[in-house]
């Protein structure tokens, strides 16, 4: 969601957004309190017609609240946005099998010219 963003800006990132299959990488989480777009990438998804209800109900009340945006209000604008053409039997893969995979960063110190 995009508060403040006119529907008409938001439909063609949707658009373009719905054939990644709601994955993308994040580095500005802001459930998470951060903020500034920093620390480590995490894949995040948006499920679109399945398992709709990961999202606690409570979250979508409170997001709704909080930018004045009721989630009917957005599923009714957004209902001439296309399903994507081809899904890859394999783009799921997690949900498939029920396990996904995971990496462990770790920070380092790099040298930059503002070290020397």
């Amino acid at each position: 969601m995009n508060p403040r963003v006119p529907e008409v800006a938001v439909k063609p990132e949707l658009e373009n957004l719905i054939n990644t299959y709601g994955k993308f990488w994040c580095t500005w989480q802001l459930d998470r309190g951060d903020r500034l777009p920093m620390g480590a990438p995490a894949l995040m998804m948006s499920p679109r017609g399945v398992n709709l209800g990961m999202v606690k109900p409570e979250f979508i009340q409170r997001r709704d609240i909080k930018y004045n945006t009721p989630i009917d209000a957005l599923r009714a604008a957004r209902l001439d946005v296309p399903e994507p053409r081809l899904i890859n039997p394999q783009a799921n893969y997690w949900i498939q099998h029920g396990k996904a995979r995971a990496r462990q960063l770790t920070h380092s110190r790099t040298c930059c010219p503002m070290d020397l």
